[in-house]
């Protein structure tokens, strides 16, 4: 068995902030999905995993509490815990321009990575205070916003107790990214004091890595993501995902296309439970995550699948991404 971790990034949008959006309007679009033609986000999201028996992790950003309350939180994580999934860590660094008490002496970045160890330590530390304030339990994993963590981040997290990080993408090596390894990773490792589960990806055409993420795949893709990692034994399958995923960019109304594509993953992942069941980080047992095992080799998709995709998401384009 290959065990899948189905991760939603769920935040509030930064950007709508600095224009003047109040939270409020800011949850109302970039966490519960809400607009002209229906909801589309977490309470959606949480339906779906439970109408096909599906465990999903949720990485709920917290350092927006210290700018628009601790009760906006707890509105995130109620729905979450009630449907019976996981909530673990996610930091957006963005948000220290609207924090009244400044944590770090006004050093600013667009992502953790830009801090050195003690500013990230004390960041990671006010988001596990806000969640667990909130009414989470003390979360076991993390993930960077922008995917922006490196090597102090994981020794940071491994001194506070977070066993996991999941921010490893290695199509943002080149950028935010910064997680310093012996070769890329592609499967679950022990390094600087945590385990690292990469997210998945595959290559699509000659040298190109494409992260295993639900608005950037065809549901082939996915389908390849999955059956080629059980395939290969992989110690586990980690997903992206993203609250607000479903809407187009404009975040008016949903895309039609997404919609139907993360329904599809839900019925294809329902259908795989046998040997690639959906779970959370608390169920994964760490000693098979960093058992020896043969080298990893990328995961292979064909020029048919990249161009099928590409067509898809024109079509979704012109049907659903003009405001």
């Amino acid at each position: 068995m290959t065990p899948v971790l189905l991760t939603i990034d769920t935040e509030l949008s930064p950007a709508a902030h600095q224009r003047g959006v109040n939270w409020m309007d800011n949850f109302s679009t970039a966490i519960l999905g809400r607009v002209s033609d229906g909801e589309w986000g977490v309470a959606y999201q949480v339906d779906q995993f439970n109408a096909h028996g599906l465990k999903a992790v949720f990485f709920v950003e917290a350092l927006c509490a210290q700018v628009c309350g601790l009760d906006m939180l707890k509105r995130v994580i109620e729905p979450i815990l009630c449907g019976g999934h996981e909530v673990q860590l996610h930091v957006h660094t963005e948000w220290l321009e609207w924090i009244a008490r400044d944590p770090v002496d006004g050093r600013r970045g667009q992502c953790i990575a830009d801090f050195g160890y003690t500013d990230q330590h004390r960041l990671l530390e006010m988001g596990m205070e806000a969640l667990t304030k909130a009414g989470a339990p003390p979360p076991l994993a993390f993930r960077a916003g922008n995917y922006g963590a490196n090597n102090d981040t994981l020794r940071a997290l491994a001194t506070l107790g977070i066993r996991y990080d999941a921010s490893y993408n290695i199509s943002y090596l080149a950028g935010p990214c910064r997680i310093v390894a012996n070769g890329p990773l592609l499967d679950a490792t022990s390094l600087d004091g945590v385990i690292e589960l990469p997210i998945a990806s595959f290559r699509d055409f000659w040298r190109h890595d494409r992260p295993a993420q639900i608005c950037a795949n065809s549901i082939s893709e996915l389908r390849l993501v999955i059956a080629q990692s059980v395939a290969r034994q992989r110690r586990a399958i980690v997903i992206v995902s993203h609250s607000f995923e479903l809407l187009n960019r404009a975040r008016t109304r949903a895309n039609r296309l997404l919609v139907r594509r993360f329904e599809r993953f839900c019925e294809l992942l329902s259908g795989r439970k046998a040997d690639a069941p959906t779970t959370g980080f608390g169920a994964l047992e760490p000693t098979a995550l960093i058992a020896p095992s043969a080298k990893a080799h990328p995961l292979r998709s064909h020029a048919g699948r990249t161009v099928s995709r590409m067509l898809e998401q024109a079509i979704g384009t012109i049907l659903y991404e003009r405001a």
